[in-house]
């Protein structure tokens, strides 16, 4: 047996590892206990169990933030100044969907106090390493260490946590040492690659931070430092080198950086290190959180022994202090840096006391831009420094004005709703209005124009002027239209009353596909998500964020609202081989603080085998899953979409219960030939084909949104409920009624649709089957809008054509339609031969949603589409027809899941 040995030191200590070449090592794991001088206070290093949980009694220890994804079993350190967490070193752990193989790895950082975790996750040796194996040390006359099982604890004067990443052919060892020292207000990150071979090997110096969407990034060639800024949600990052440089980067120069890409380092010139056998090198870094790049840069000039000067900003308005003001201080080179004020208006900012470039002048030329929403934005100066003592300055703002809020229901009571504010062109004395940017679409309550408010009461900020505002509540509710004149330093009172004019008794509004920042594939916040939903009066909305089973009921309850929106934990199962590979499915169960929370794994390979996972979990228990924004001709019979026919996925829809096909609209557009098979046709016009070959599975129509400025609402699902209370909704009918597809699907028209036979022996709606013997079907179909859009077209679709006898415009059939609320209300006679199904849509095709549902659907034609009802004229049972409806696809001669709902697994 050939051996070679690796000697590992940590902390000034080593120990020596037998290795075997070319095979992982089995065992690392080591508890050091270093006594050395007496330590007055004592940084901690905790593995997380039940006792950190709420409730428990170390729940105040992990970290809170937006971006917080710590989990049982996860490593805490912690100090009087920060509190950071190293995932558990095991190859499963993922943050989320796309922060994965994070065991071993930074996933949350903040200071003890103001906490605000926004890390996504910080990767030692850049995400190349596996760090699976765990140690700890402590050091202080009163340090203890314990270790085993894969728990840790020590305290001491400093703590050290080792994540070690066994070596493999042409690989080194790493160990990864994380020293926390009470006191210190950032992470000692020491990686020490070892070379146990006999044969020189090459390493290269490198990390990688992901802080995603609203972070900027860049480094700092003088103080040695890259950084991610966060202006926003106000915290930063940044990693300091010691004994080593930063890459590409000019001697004294700032340097943008994509926030994403490896930061690279040299030591002694040499970014990828060349070791001996039986070499090793160490590369050694500082993590640090700050509030804000100000504090940050600060912060690196101070590690760098640069000198600073100390400056004491006060932004102030005639009422006193203005917290959350913006100051951007710049220098003579540019934008430098900066931070926001505290809840009393003070900002304690440190500078560069010498200038990074000359001005000629001889002296430093700093100034400060301070803006705060609603007071506009002053730029002042900063004298030149003349000595060590702090300055102070104050900045003095104007007014804003404020806007009151009452906005309430008919009878006077609080409810939701959603205010956007439009600036006029010009105010009452001719000067132009902009509109306000309350904050990015990724946060909540105030995002870019628009207030949302959870029971109408609310005082908002805002720039003095004109303003056009739009108060709506979805589309049962007629929206109020208004123009207030703001005046600074006066409150400017907003009352309004929301009508619910549309009557949909018997069914519940939904949106079963929605995320936020949990999902991994952005940024948002989960809250403000929950008060999008809130806002667009969506009554049932299970929580489906990307990988993980999580729940927008500690949202609702914080506002009080929980009466208002049912919901349910669920996911969105996201696979590769896009677009087949995504699935939702709810209700499941949620295990929290597990593991995606205690959900399925994806499976990569077999979108077959990952959908009858996610259909059979919780022991088969009953749940809708959905196949979202799916390639139909794909699944059908098109598996590498290269235009013939082969086994597709169609095996995939045995477990299916309803399908994504929006837009609606498109069941209006005419399907047209295709040229590239991997452009498939309309998800829509697919969907009516596949009713045709016999699959019977409901169509659902979704936001998917990922975003809060409008995201949620623009899209949704009626499902016919025995309740129309938010609070009495139970889960288990949603899942009925979705199953057998009783769902009429929208964008904002509220669609029923009734099918009697003539005698009305039999009657059915959307979803459901019925008889007639002599083909004779009687549709009675009523169409309800709010005062913000129209409809102006009803039409019947027979086995997915629309028939010409039974399209009804405004145009020609004026007398039927209306400018009421009911817009259409009609009984139209329906005669069929053979079994068929019938679809009925509406649109208003001279009409538009307007600026309710934002920008980005302004000039979406409003529509609304049933699930069909199926007619059976022999009383033989439904036939489908086969028609392909003149556009031929590839699909399976004889489906093998012609049934639906109760032939599913795990179906009721």
């Amino acid at each position: 047996m050939n051996r070679v040995q690796a000697s590992v030191g940590v902390s000034g200590l080593s120990f020596v590892l037998p290795l075997r070449r070319g095979r992982p090592l089995q065992v690392v794991f080591c508890l050091l206990l270093m006594l050395t001088a007496a330590a007055t206070h004592a940084a901690e290093v905790h593995t997380i169990d039940e006792t950190y949980l709420p409730g428990g009694a170390n729940a105040s220890l992990p970290p809170v933030g937006k971006e917080a994804d710590w989990i049982l079993g996860d490593h805490l350190l912690r100090n009087d100044r920060i509190v950071a967490v190293i995932a558990k070193p095991v190859a499963t752990r993922n943050a989320n969907m796309t922060v994965k193989n994070v065991g071993g790895c930074v996933i949350d950082l903040t200071h003890v106090e103001a906490q605000n975790d926004q890390l996504s996750a910080y990767y030692p040796g850049g995400g190349r390493l596996t760090l699976n194996r765990l140690g700890v040390a402590a050091s202080g006359a009163s340090a203890s260490s314990a270790g085993g099982g894969g728990r840790v604890t020590a305290s001491g004067e400093q703590v050290q946590l080792i994540v070690v990443s066994l070596p493999t052919d042409g690989r080194p060892m790493v160990e990864v040492t994380y020293s926390l020292t009470d006191g210190d207000d950032f992470l000692t990150v020491t990686t020490r690659y070892s070379n146990p071979h006999q044969t020189p090997i090459t390493v290269e110096l490198e990390d990688r931070i992901r802080a995603d969407r609203s972070f900027t990034a860049a480094a700092d060639a003088k103080a040695t430092i890259a950084w991610w800024d966060d202006e926003w949600f106000g915290q930063a990052y940044g990693l300091v080198p010691i004994g080593a440089t930063l890459v590409g980067l000019e001697a004294d120069g700032i340097k943008k950086r994509n926030g994403r890409d490896p930061l690279r380092y040299a030591i002694d010139g040499m970014t990828s290190v060349e070791l001996a056998p039986g070499a090793s090198v160490e590369l050694v870094r500082r993590l640090v959180p700050a509030p804000s790049l100000l504090a940050l840069r600060a912060r690196a000039a101070e590690m760098a022994e640069q000198p600073l000067r100390s400056v004491a900003v006060s932004v102030i308005d005639a009422n006193g202090g203005v917290s959350e003001a913006m100051v951007v201080a710049s220098d003579a080179v540019g934008r430098y840096a900066a931070g926001r004020t505290d809840t009393d208006g003070r900002l304690a900012l440190q500078l560069p006391a010498t200038q990074q470039q000359a001005t000629g002048q001889g002296g430093q030329r700093w100034s400060l831009e301070v803006s705060a929403v609603g007071r506009g934005s002053k730029t002042v100066g900063l004298a030149a420094a003349t000595g060590p003592e702090e300055e102070s300055l104050s900045v003095e703002l104007p007014l804003p004005g404020i806007v009151v809020a009452t906005i309430s229901d008919a009878d006077g009571g609080p409810i939701p709703c959603k205010v956007q504010f439009r600036g006029r062109g010009e105010d009452a004395d001719g000067a132009a209005t902009a509109d306000p940017d309350f904050g990015p679409d990724s946060s909540h309550t105030a995002i870019k124009n628009l207030r949302y408010s959870h029971n109408g009461r609310f005082r908002q900020e805002i720039a003095p002027g004109r303003y056009d505002v739009l108060i709506s509540y979805g589309p049962e509710y007629d929206a109020v239209t208004t123009t207030l004149d703001v005046v600074a330093g006066h409150e400017s009172l907003l009352e309004a009353t929301l009508h619910r004019v549309v009557d949909t008794t018997g069914w519940i509004s939904s949106d079963f596909h929605s995320h936020s920042t949990p999902s991994g594939d952005n940024t948002s916040s989960q809250f403000g998500r929950v008060q999008n939903l809130l806002c667009e009066h969506l009554e049932f909305n299970p929580c489906t964020e990307h990988n993980r089973i999580s729940s927008y009921t500690p949202h609702l309850e914080r506002l009080g609202v929980a009466h208002l929106m049912a919901t349910c934990t669920g996911m969105e199962l996201t696979g590769s081989l896009l677009p087949v590979n995504h699935q939702n499915a709810f209700p499941l169960v949620e295990k929290r603080y597990t593991q995606d929370g205690g959900g399925p794994v994806v499976n990569n390979e077999d979108p077959v085998r990952q959908i009858e996972r996610l259909a059979l979990w919780d022991d088969a228990a009953e749940k809708v899953v959905q196949m979202n924004h799916p390639n139909l001709v794909q699944v059908l019979g098109d598996r590498d979409t290269d235009g013939e026919p082969d086994a597709g996925f169609e095996a995939m829809l045995g477990f299916v219960d309803v399908i994504e096909v929006h837009p609606p609209a498109a069941i209006f557009q005419p399907q047209q030939k295709l040229e590239d098979p991997r452009k498939p046709p309309a998800t829509m016009f697919t969907w009516m084909q596949m009713l045709n070959l016999g699959y019977r599975v409901p169509g659902v129509v979704n936001t998917d949104a990922h975003y809060n400025f409008h995201g949620s609402g623009w899209l949704r699902n009626y499902i016919k409920s025995p309740t129309d209370d938010p609070a009495e909704v139970d889960v288990t009918d949603i899942v009925h009624a979705s199953e057998v597809g009783a769902i009429v699907m929208t964008n904002g028209p509220f669609l029923e649709v009734m099918a009697r036979t003539g005698d009305d022996e039999a009657m059915a709606g959307p979803g459901e089957q019925m008889r007639s013997v002599d083909g004779k079907v009687t549709l009675s179909v009523r169409v309800q809008c709010p005062n913000w859009f129209d409809v102006d077209r009803v039409q019947v679709f027979v086995n997915g054509r629309p028939d010409s006898r039974l399209n009804f415009t405004r145009r020609e059939n004026g007398e039927l339609f209306s400018r009421e609320v009911v817009r259409f209300e009609h009984t139209i006679p329906v005669l069929i031969e053979k079994d068929a199904h019938l679809i009925v849509a509406t649109i208003g095709e001279e009409s538009q949603l307007g600026m309710v549902m934002g920008p980005a659907h302004a000039e979406s034609k409003p529509v609304a589409v049933s699930n069909p009802i199926f007619v059976d004229t022999d009383g033989n049972g439904f036939t489908a027809n086969g028609d392909l409806l003149d556009l031929p696809i590839p699909h399976q001669e004889k489906p093998t899941m012609r049934a639906h709902a109760h032939g599913h697994p795990h179906a009721h």
